[in-house]
């Protein structure tokens, strides 16, 4: 259901829609899958593969890179002879249609071990016209393609899997001696950790596999030695069982950290699809992170040193184009770009300020020849203006050969002046620009600012209820509107990476002032679109609304507030409704029938009884019940089991009610009514 309340939140209410250029895949390869199968040879392995797509103006792509991270597993000695991706269905062998190049002009890997991992870039230029037609295929339907690795016994391929799309979770905990249970009091430590979760999941939604990324920077007062690295399941005030593992432990598999004491820990894990707790724990973390804590072991803390619950993060993503003209001065004689993105996932305060931080860096390079990168970062500086590097993504040597290919780096952000970064690019990223430097051009080669330079203040246009129906222009106090315009947050985001006791009342800069009286909590912002909660003081009738960003007030808009505003939450198939036994949404795949309890989902029905206070999460209890609420289904009276404010949320109300008799079977539009006040009419589906 958790997920249910923020995919309506944030989408229904907002609409913000973000494309990457790099798209993960995976795949899991067995002998099994091989055509004819290979059932004498016992080995395994497991691919994540990243595309990083190029695109032309109209969306089209024309090159690319591709990453291959392949871990395998034999009984014995190998020498693999071939990586590829080739286009093919299960059951059908096809042609190899990218090439890593292991087995040609390189030669083999041998692998005395047997066990390892393999890491290759493989660029599909303009002109590769089969490589081309496989990066988009995959992007239309992975399965279609698949995975192979071949040896000099399995020359036609030894393991193999067919791909599939990954769904990416950007986790993060703030680690720290005092949230260990019993807190740690003789020791000063922290880390800041990101928590990276791919996972593919079959037609009805099981989970087919994962890779799970740690990255630590950690911080002692001297050396130490790590003992242990996990996810346990586990609530705050709860030791917990390990359920992911990187792998560090006792004797031979400890870790030494810097002899400073501070440094960064990076592991990249594959979850086995036996382990039960596993495959739950990674099924259930985009949606219920703070059931699970990360922990970090040491031989003198074996039970845990620092600890953190892990927590939702917010994204921003900001897209660059790379040209030396924009160096300082420009470097001329240079024929050479990047294209990219660089996401920006943060952790929020309770005053909406970043805590801490995960920056993506990707960049699509193309130079003219062999060249080699000394760095990669994201500096302070306006345009025409050098500035310090403040995030970094650890680049310090690395050769392309052709000249063209991919950077993808993961930063977990944890000084102080790359914070100062992070709450100023938020607010201004045009005072903040990314550069990748060269061997021949030291303090950097291409360059972009992160944003285009704006000094436009917020042009205030309609405001209706949150759920997004343009004929609701009335809104009630305590309920969510939506505020249309231009020149709002000059970076789109929501409250997914916040924790407080009460909604900030500013967010990336922006805030919302009702009647010339309270400020107004932010639930979400972009360019053209903010949604705030109004304030529960606010009184009926026409209102003004003024929006402030960092550049300073705006225009000023008008809202009409009524007692009650009923508006029900709905998407592009229908009514967001749920079933109370599973919480499934009702489609119609899923229709209702007679006697089933729904539960509809709205905001706009005003103050509660108890009272609910301004921007401050409903209570679990007591419940915050509504008053009087009418609900038709289909045109037939429905009964009102309860009616309450959405405990664990701002402006969001849930009304049960019981599925009537005799609703014909088809679409049954749905309404609720308090008092004189009508809602929006959504369809369900009826059985």
């Amino acid at each position: 259901m958790k997920n249910l309340i923020l995919l309506l939140l944030a989408f229904a209410a907002l609409g913000i829609a973000q494309t990457a250029e790099s798209i993960p895949f995976r795949a899991l390869l067995s002998p099994a899958n091989e055509v004819p199968a290979v059932t004498d040879f016992n080995a395994s392995g497991a691919a994540t593969i990243w595309l990083h797509v190029v695109r032309d103006s109209s969306g089209q792509v024309t090159s690319g890179s591709v990453d291959f991270r392949v871990s395998y597993s034999f009984p014995g000695a190998v020498s693999l002879t071939g990586l590829h991706i080739h286009r093919g269905a299960a059951g059908v062998n096809g042609p190899v249609t990218i090439n890593t190049g292991i087995g040609g002009a390189a030669g083999p890997v041998d692998d005395a071990t047997g066990k390892g991992t393999i890491v290759r870039q493989a660029q599909v230029a303009a002109d590769a016209t089969a490589a081309l037609e496989t990066i988009r295929g995959m992007l239309a339907d992975p399965s279609g393609f698949y995975v192979n690795m071949h040896t000099s016994v399995y020359p036609g391929g030894i393991i193999r899997g067919q791909l599939q799309r990954a769904e990416m979770t950007v986790l993060m905990g703030l680690m720290s001696t005092l949230n260990e249970i019993p807190a740690i009091t003789d020791l000063t430590a922290s880390s800041i950790t990101s928590v990276v979760v791919l996972s593919t999941f079959d037609s009805s939604g099981g989970l087919t596999s994962a890779q799970v990324i740690f990255d630590a920077n950690y911080t002692f007062p001297a050396q130490v030695t790590f003992t242990g690295f996990h996810i346990h399941t586990g609530g705050a005030a709860i030791n917990g069982p390990v359920t992911i593992n990187t792998g560090i432990g006792g004797g031979a598999n400890a870790v030494l950290s810097d002899p400073s004491g501070s440094g960064n820990l990076h592991y990249e894990v594959e979850v086995p699809m036996t382990n039960a707790a596993a495959v739950s724990a990674v099924s259930r973390l985009p949606y219920y992170p703070g059931d699970y804590y990360v922990n970090l072991h040491t031989t003198t803390y074996a039970g845990g040193v620092i600890r953190a619950q892990l927590r939702s993060t917010d994204n921003m993503v900001f897209p660059v184009t790379m040209l030396p003209s924009n160096e300082v001065p420009a470097v001329s004689g240079l024929n050479a770009r990047a294209d990219g993105t660089v996401s920006v996932r943060t952790l929020r305060n309770a005053d909406g300020l970043v805590a801490a931080g995960t920056v993506i860096f990707d960049a699509n390079y193309r130079f003219p020849a062999d060249t080699t990168f000394t760095g990669f970062h994201i500096h302070d500086g306006a345009a025409g203006i050098n500035g310090p590097v403040t995030i970094n993504t650890g680049v310090r040597s690395e050769a392309s050969a052709t000249g063209a290919g991919n950077l993808y780096r993961i930063a977990t952000v944890t000084t102080a002046a790359g914070l100062a970064t992070l709450n100023s690019l938020v607010k201004d990223p045009e005072k903040h620009y990314v550069n990748l430097h060269s061997s021949v051009n030291a303090g950097g080669a291409v360059r972009a600012q992160l944003a285009a330079e704006s000094a436009q203040t917020p042009v205030v246009g309609p405001i209706i209820s949150a759920v997004s129906d343009p004929a609701l222009k009335t809104v009630a106090p305590g309920g969510l509107m939506t505020i249309f315009g231009s020149s709002f947050a000059k970076a789109a985001t929501d409250l997914s990476g916040w924790a407080g006791a009460s909604v900030p009342t500013s967010l990336n800069g922006v805030k919302v002032n009702i009647g010339g009286g309270q400020d107004a909590p932010v639930i979400a912002v972009s360019p053209t679109h903010v949604v705030v909660q109004v304030p529960v003081s606010t009184a009926p009738g026409a209102q003004t609304v003024l929006v402030t960003n960092s550049n300073g007030p705006g225009s000023t808009g008008t809202v009409t507030v009524a007692a009650t505003a009923p508006a029900i939450w709905f998407d592009g198939v229908g009514g967001l409704v749920v079933k109370n036994a599973d919480f499934s949404l009702v489609r119609p795949t899923n229709p209702s029938t007679a006697g089933e309890i729904l539960l509809i989902y709205s905001t706009g029905l005003g103050q509660t009884t108890p009272l609910q206070q301004t921007g401050m999460p409903t209570p679990q209890s007591p419940s915050a019940k509504t008053g009087d609420v009418i609900v038709t289904i289909g045109g037939a009276n429905a009964e009102v089991i309860y009616s309450l404010a959405s405990p664990g949320f701002v402006g969001l109300y849930q009304t049960a009610v019981r599925m009537p008799a005799g609703v014909t079977a088809g679409n049954a539009g749905v309404t609720l009514k308090m008092g004189s006040a009508l809602s929006n009419v959504v369809m369900i589906a009826v059985r």
